[in-house]
């Protein structure tokens, strides 16, 4: 008597494909939802929209969208930032133009051409005035009000420095930046577990929250970018550093 003999998948690649599967019965023909797969991308379920993309790429060849999502998911910075270059050269008006831009600006921050990086945050703020990513960097630039994390901080108006005084100036490093509070809850909780002090700043921009985890406080701007530099390699993240 001859028995059949039933082949099964590893746990991982089962549970990858039905991630893939059940995340497809959720989407409608027509426009795919960039937003729900930067989420999952977020949760730290990357693969499930890499294995997904391939089909994205054949079926939404010239989607803004669909080319922004190829280039989070990029390993290769240098690669990355020729996509998001020719997001923002070929579709200026999409709605992902903006982060296409910020991502380039991060990009260059990261490897040292602070010049360049400066002159893509001048160009964001003069074609994207709007940006979310405009509005939060002229918001960094001001002193902040301390409060609990996850609730929304208003920013306290610029006291200016009598003269001779000195302007006392912190910086702290920008580890992420979440639409969903929990993942940016996680991210800190990471960062305090291994002894870094850090905390959630939530801007609120056209109704919509954004969560920052920011890490750290330094006095010297050189300090700041060592630190962003420690911490961009120990937990891969594009860290930023920023005044506060």
């Amino acid at each position: 008597m001859t028995m059949n003999r039933v082949r099964f998948l590893p746990s991982t690649l089962l549970s990858l494909l039905l991630g893939v599967a059940a995340f497809a019965q959720t989407q409608q023909p027509g426009e795919p939802d960039i937003l729900k797969r930067l989420e999952l991308i977020e949760k730290g379920q990357a693969d499930v929209v890499r294995a997904e993309l391939p089909t994205l790429m054949t079926n939404f060849q010239t989607h803004p969208g669909v080319l922004y999502l190829q280039g989070v998911l990029m390993t290769d910075g240098n690669e990355a930032s020729k996509v998001y270059q020719s997001i923002v050269e070929n579709f200026p008006k999409s709605e992902w133009a903006d982060d296409a831009l910020f991502k380039l600006y991060q990009y260059y921050y990261s490897i040292g051409l602070y010049k360049t990086a400066d002159q893509k945050m001048e160009q964001l703020k003069r074609d994207y005035p709007y940006s979310t990513y405009a509005t939060d960097q002229k918001v960094a630039e001001e002193p902040k009000t301390t409060a609990p994390a996850g609730r929304t901080e208003t920013p306290t108006p610029v006291t200016r420095p009598t003269k001779g005084a000195k302007p006392s100036v912190v910086y702290t490093v920008q580890a992420g930046t979440f639409s969903v509070l929990q993942n940016a809850e996680e991210l800190r909780a990471r960062f305090e577990k291994e002894g870094y002090a850090s905390h959630i700043f939530t801007i609120v921009n056209n109704g919509k929250k954004f969560h920052k985890v920011w890490v750290g406080e330094f006095s010297k701007e050189d300090e700041a970018r060592r630190f962003s530099a420690e911490i961009k390699k120990k937990y891969h993240l594009n860290t930023i550093v920023v005044p506060r």
